[in-house]
């Protein structure tokens, strides 16, 4: 997977002001450990800990079930363009 094409693929999916401009989440990715898919991890203002999953797979239903029990669309939105980045850089060439 070229990291390039899909951290530009992400930006375009979120739009640059939403990951300039919101100070409460932050967005990894990790291409070391998995070559062709990447590892993304989801840093949150209030979470213990970082959501941490592979952009091919996205997120577990019960995972997705808590975000939406505790009011978090902003994360499954994020997760959505994960995902829709990661296909749209493994489908196409150019």
């Amino acid at each position: 997977m070229n990291k390039d094409r899909f951290h530009n693929q992400l930006a375009l999916n979120l739009g640059y002001q939403r990951i300039l401009n919101d100070k409460r989440i932050n967005i990894s990715i990790d291409d070391k450990q998995y070559p062709d898919d990447v590892l993304i991890s989801i840093s949150v203002a209030g979470f213990s800990k970082p959501i941490c999953y592979k952009a091919s797979e996205g997120l577990s239903h019960n995972d997705i079930d808590c975000l939406d029990k505790n009011g978090y669309e902003e994360i499954k939105i994020i997760v959505d363009a994960v995902h829709q980045a990661y296909i749209h850089v493994s489908t196409r060439q150019f």
